[in-house]
C-alpha cells in the first residue's frame, strides 16, 4: 500500500514529535502493509525552512535503511490555502507530491466557498492537480455536502481520512466518508497520521473495515493503484 498524507517527519509541525517516533510510526506503516509513505509536514503553517524539511527527510531515510525498515519516502508537504500559497508553489518554495504536478492541499476548516473555488480554480490554471485533503472533515463541507461533489466533477481529487472512516472524528465525519465512498467520488484513503498511540499510519483496520463494504478492486485503487500513480504524475482512476 501507499500512504499519501502523513506527518511523519520529526521536529518540523504538529507530527512526529522526535526521531524515534518517527521510526515507530514507519515501522507500523510497515507491518500492516505499507511500504511506501509521502513525508506530507504542513508546509506552510509552520516555521521551518524548505533546507530544514530536506534535512530531516534524509536523516530519517537513513534512519529507516540502518534499521532494515523497508518503507520508502517521498517528498510532499500538505499546502493550507492562502493568498500567498500558489505563488510559493510556483517559486519551488512549497513541495509538490514527489516533484510532480499533483499538489495535497487544505483549507481552512470554516473557510469560504467561493473563496476555495477562486483557490482551487487558481491552481488549475496554473497547470496543478488538486488532492484536496479530507474534505469530510471540513466545516464548510460538513454545512453543504454537494460542494465536496462539485469539487470531484471540477477536477479535485479528493483524499478521505483513515480516522475519518473509523469515527474518530466524529459521527458527521463518518456519515461523510461513507457517504462519498459509496457514491464513488473518493480518488485516495490516507492516514493522515501523526503519532503511533492515537493518529497512527497502521491501515490494519482500515483494510478490516473496507473488505466488509467494497469490492477489492476499489479497495486497491483508494490505497495503492491512485496514491502511486499520484507519485508517478500519471493520471488517476476514477470508479
Amino acid at each position: 500500500m501507499v500512504d499519501l498524507h502523513t506527518h511523519i517527519l520529526p521536529h518540523l509541525d504538529d507530527g512526529a514529535f522526535d526521531l524515534e517516533t518517527s521510526v515507530r510510526m514507519a515501522d507500523l506503516a510497515a507491518r500492516s502493509g505499507v511500504f511506501h509513505m509521502a513525508a506530507t509536514s504542513h508546509g506552510n503553517y509552520y516555521d521551518y525552512t524548505l533546507e530544514e524539511y530536506r534535512e530531516n527527510f534524509e536523516r530519517f531515510q537513513a534512519e529507516l535503511r540502518d534499521k532494515e525498515i523497508p518503507v520508502k519516502l517521498y517528498s510532499g508537504m500538505e499546502i493550507f490555502m492562502d493568498e500567498k500559497a500558489a505563488d510559493l508553489l510556483d517559486l519551488g518554495e512549497l513541495l509538490t507530491l514527489n516533484g510532480t504536478r499533483y499538489v495535497l492541499v487544505e483549507f481552512d476548516f470554516e473557510e469560504n466557498v467561493e473563496k476555495v473555488y477562486k483557490y482551487v480554480a487558481d491552481l488549475q490554471t496554473r497547470r496543478y492537480n488538486i488532492i484536496l485533503a479530507h474534505p469530510e472533515r471540513y466545516l464548510f463541507v460538513q454545512r453543504d455536502p454537494e460542494f465536496a461533489y462539485f469539487l470531484a466533477e471540477q477536477g479535485c481529487a479528493l483524499q478521505v481520512n483513515k480516522g475519518s472512516v473509523l469515527g474518530q472524528f466524529g459521527r458527521r465525519c463518518r456519515n461523510l466518508a461513507e457517504q462519498f465512498l459509496d457514491d464513488g467520488i473518493v480518488s485516495v484513503l490516507a492516514s493522515d497520521a501523526h503519532d503511533f498511540e492515537y493518529r497512527t499510519p497502521s491501515m490494519n483496520r482500515l483494510v478490516a473495515y473496507l473488505e466488509r463494504r467494497y469490492p477489492k478492486k476499489l479497495i486497491r485503487m483508494w490505497l495503492s493503484e491512485n496514491p502511486s500513480r499520484i507519485l508517478n504524475g500519471m493520471p488517476i482512476l476514477t470508479t
